[in-house]
């Protein structure tokens, strides 16, 4: 069995644009968030935008499981999902979590958020993620008796070079800087759900940060939402690696 690196992260962190980074190396098998069959089809929690389920795609944990373990059999795989997806079962399953290289992106909740509703406004809380990514943040560092590998993304956009370097330092594995410039369409297996990666799509490489303020104050649920998820974030951001 080969390595499976694993990208924990919650929803518009650059989670994609990390990925696309992985995609760009050529060196390992990419998956696009796999769990989110189990979340939305399989389970049902809500209807998602932008998201066209794969007829042919496993639905419950355990067939998405068996699909993660059989494509590592043929190599190195590097796996991108969302914590809160998979909490209801993740956490109980010593075994799988054991079996992966964690690792985990964040990213200020103000900017997740905010970014978050402009694709849709009725997101749920447990949709926004950082609490669910602390808890199996936290399941794993407790699991294996060391701090998995943390990302923030304002470093990851400040300085991906370095950023970067330190990521793959902590994994292991060597350090491929044309990797962070890309072009052509977004990989064909992520198009059922291409409207949630416009950015990426037409990018060429990590994007600088945005300096412009955020309006936590457009809808009440928007101050509420960061206020809950703060903390967890700060728990993280304390740990990531330093570019």
């Amino acid at each position: 069995m080969h390595d499976i690196v694993f990208l924990w992260s919650h929803p518009r962190s650059l989670s994609s644009a990390l990925e696309r980074v992985m995609v760009e190396r050529g060196d390992l098998r990419t998956l696009h968030e796999p769990f989110i069959h189990l979340y939305y089809v399989g389970d049902a929690k809500k209807p998602l935008a932008h998201f066209e389920p794969l007829p042919s795609h496993p639905t419950s944990y355990a067939g998405i499981r068996r699909m993660i373990l059989q494509a590592a059999e043929d190599g190195p795989l590097f796996v991108k999902d969302m914590c809160y997806y998979v909490l209801d079962y993740v956490l109980d399953d010593a075994e799988f979590l054991g079996r992966l290289r964690n690792t985990f992106l964040i990213r200020d909740p103000a900017r997740a958020i905010v970014s978050y509703y402009k694709l849709d406004r009725h997101y749920t809380e447990e949709e926004i993620g950082i609490e669910a990514q602390w808890r199996v943040f936290d399941a794993v560092n407790r699991l294996t008796g060391s701090v998995p590998a943390v990302l923030d993304a304002e470093d990851l956009q400040r300085d991906p070079d370095a950023t970067l370097r330190a990521y793959c330092r902590a994994l292991g594995i060597v350090h491929d800087p044309a990797a962070l410039h890309w072009d052509g369409p977004l990989p064909k297996d992520w198009q059922f759900v291409a409207g949630w990666h416009t950015g990426v799509s037409h990018s060429s490489g990590i994007a600088a940060p945005d300096a412009a303020p955020v309006d936590l104050d457009a809808d009440p649920k928007l101050r509420r939402s960061y206020e809950h998820h703060l903390p967890y974030y700060r728990r993280m951001h304390r740990h990531r690696l330093r570019p």
